[in-house]
């Protein structure tokens, strides 16, 4: 159920950024749940906003980025994210906190984190959450 709403809500964001024209697509790669646990990340940039689907060997992200300005390096944003295994979690919900090497507008490595809730697996109870941080580490093509 938890892979439904995230491929629905990776095929809205896809739909959604066909129809825009202004801005520009860029791809990238990393670890963390930004990027589906080890994957990529495909993310339309706009001025200063961005969204994203991050697909990945052990789950899926979708999200939004929002820097001050286009040449910033810190970018906020939030981000839901499913059948995370590093994480242990069905699900994710978290604010989010990326450092832009070159800037929001530029190509290269980002570092960041995120902290929010986590719906676990493996033994618990189903729906038990739990306050969550993660890392995520990429590279912007």
């Amino acid at each position: 159920m938890k892979m439904k709403v995230a491929l629905t809500a990776l095929v809205l964001t896809a739909a959604f950024t066909a129809t825009v024209q202004a801005g520009e697509f860029i791809p990238a790669a990393g670890f963390g749940s930004q990027y589906g646990d080890l994957g990529g990340k495909f993310i339309y940039r706009e001025n200063n906003m961005a969204l994203y689907v991050g697909v990945g060997s052990n789950g899926a992200a979708v999200g939004f980025h929002l820097a001050p300005s286009v040449s910033s390096q810190h970018v906020f944003g939030a981000q839901y994210a499913s059948e995370s295994d590093v994480f242990d979690a069905d699900s994710l919900l978290l604010a989010t906190y990326d450092y832009h090497f070159n800037g929001f507008n530029g190509r290269g490595w980002t570092l960041g984190g995120g902290l929010g809730t986590a719906e676990h697996q493996n033994g618990r109870r189903e729906g038990d959450n739990k306050t969550v941080a993660v890392l995520n580490v990429g590279y912007k093509f």
